[in-house]
């Protein structure tokens, strides 16, 4: 009891700052800091689930698609145009992805200061506008300084990167409450609308690029963009506040990694992801051994992400209340044969059973594609969940940024492999082994899954708001009079909590 008088009166001392997301949380009986809860608490209501919001995270889910479109473009552009070997291609796209693995930045800086009163909507409009710029411009110069296409490509990613923070920020919100099971479904249904916008840019990359030049790829690319920052005008978000407390803001963010759930669910997500893979190399492999043409490529792409949107659709429906140690467990043991089949093809066995390349190929990524998913999805739910009000750009950055940080990793680990094993654009030698190496490198994170707790409600709800004193300027006026009409909601939220 004397215990519990004690937390009372350090909550007293605290009125000075107040977070509107945690109002509820950080309020006292003290007068003053009555006032500043009314204050905010009965500003008007804003739906942050309304069609505006949902459509503005629908396209911004598919505005990634534009990557998928671009792809080929980009990587015919650096292997035809610049004359790159497959070493020097995997160095260069890890370079201009650089903006996707300081994610982290962005959700701090919109998170931290608002442009206008608003963290969501300027962010948007400047991501957007960056992505049609630089598409615009990749898609009217003709490319012979490989350092300004670089350029232009991080630009291109940058702008790209900030949309998609304030985009699964907007979905974090409307994620977070609810049981688990509505947090997968909204998750699911934001990556199911980028896979569907993959399986589409897929198909169209390949088959625009056989009827158009590269360049031009960029231009009908900039579409998108276009429509997100025009989206970005309807989104509807409170203007509460106009400064967080940075100081505090980096203590919340290290003191969330100090939680074991949090520093080890991070931990396993880098080991998984920065394993090698010989995803560039097949590229050259494909193209310049195997003569695939870019529609056949482009086809493949699409069922590629087929088989992710059926597989998150299955996970949705059938597998959200599965113990996401048992997935992970499972899909990497079921994956890791299916990542050998390349061999076949590498090594021309599957002309004694009579298979094309092409079927062979397009099987072995689809089966990939479909069971990898289940490594995937669980995750990003995981991640929404212990993402606390007020920060959802920053925490869910934070933890996403560990998984791009590692995807550039595994370029490098990729790069590195190439050139050691003496894999050129002409000389594939030594592919199967690589192929080899890739697979066994998926086995590692088994080895470290015991450092991830169980994955139920009871856990994820321990860890739900882990920053509940994060400040902000407020600048709001609110009557009293409305104030008065909430008192006792207010009274009763802090007999709850406390």
């Amino acid at each position: 009891m004397e215990q519990q008088d004690n937390d009372f009166l350090k909550k007293k001392d605290s009125y000075e700052t107040c977070s509107t997301g945690t109002i509820a949380s950080y309020s006292s009986y003290n007068e003053n800091s009555h006032l500043i809860e009314k204050k905010i608490i009965d500003q008007d209501y804003v739906n942050v689930d309304s069609i505006f919001n949902k459509m503005s995270s629908s396209l911004i889910a598919m505005l990634q698609g534009v990557e998928v479109l671009c792809n080929f473009s980009i990587l015919f552009l650096f292997k035809d145009n610049y004359k790159l070997d497959p070493a020097s291609l995997s160095v260069v796209m890890s370079l201009i992805k650089i903006p996707w693995s300081v994610k982290l930045i962005w959700a701090i800086l919109s998170d931290s200061y608002p442009i206008f009163g608003y963290r969501r909507k300027y962010y948007l409009l400047l991501g957007s506008l960056s992505c049609i710029i630089s598409l615009i411009t990749l898609g009217l110069i003709n490319h012979t300084n490989i350092i300004l296409t670089i350029c232009l490509l991080i630009i291109f990613f940058f702008g790209s990167s900030l949309c998609n923070v304030i985009g699964e920020a907007q979905v974090v919100e409307s994620s977070r409450k609810g049981s688990i099971s509505n947090s997968a479904k909204n998750i699911s249904a934001f990556f199911a609308f980028r896979k569907l916008s993959f399986a589409l840019m897929s198909y169209l990359s390949g088959f625009l690029l056989s009827i158009m030049n590269k360049q031009h790829i960029f231009l009908v690319g900039s579409f998108l963009p276009i429509c997100v920052f025009v989206s970005a005008f309807f989104i509807l978000e409170k203007k509460n506040c106009k400064k967080t407390c940075v100081k505090e803001q980096m203590k919340c963010i290290y003191d969330i990694l100090k939680i074991p759930y949090i520093k080890n669910f991070i931990i396993y997500i880098f080991i998984m992801m920065s394993t090698p893979s010989c995803g560039s190399t097949l590229f050259f492999f494909m193209t310049n051994e195997l003569k695939f043409g870019v529609q056949l490529l482009g086809k493949m792409a699409m069922f590629q992400s087929v088989a992710s949107l059926i597989a998150i659709l299955f996970y949705m429906l059938f597998f959200s209340k599965v113990d996401i140690g048992k997935l992970l467990f499972y899909s990497t043991i079921i994956i890791t044969p299916f990542c050998l089949l390349p061999l076949v093809v590498v090594n021309k066995l599957n002309n004694y059973l009579y298979i094309p390349d092409s079927v062979f190929i397009i099987t072995d990524t689809i089966l990939i594609e479909f069971i990898g998913e289940f490594q995937t999805i669980p995750l990003l739910v995981l991640c929404s969940r212990v993402t606390p009000e007020g920060l959802e750009s920053t925490i869910y950055s934070l933890l996403l940024s560990a998984n791009n940080l590692a995807l550039i990793i595994s370029s490098f680990f990729s790069s590195l492999l190439t050139y050691v094993l003496g894999i050129t654009s002409t000389n594939f030698k030594n592919l199967s082994l690589m192929i080899i190496i890739c697979c066994l490198t998926n086995l590692i994170p088994l080895f470290f899954m015991y450092i991830l707790p169980n994955f139920n409600n009871k856990d994820l709800h321990k860890y739900k708001d882990p920053c509940e004193n994060i400040s902000y300027e407020i600048t709001d006026y609110v009557s009293s009079k409305s104030s008065e009409q909430n008192e006792k909601k207010n009274t009763s939220e802090e007999i709850q909590i406390n």
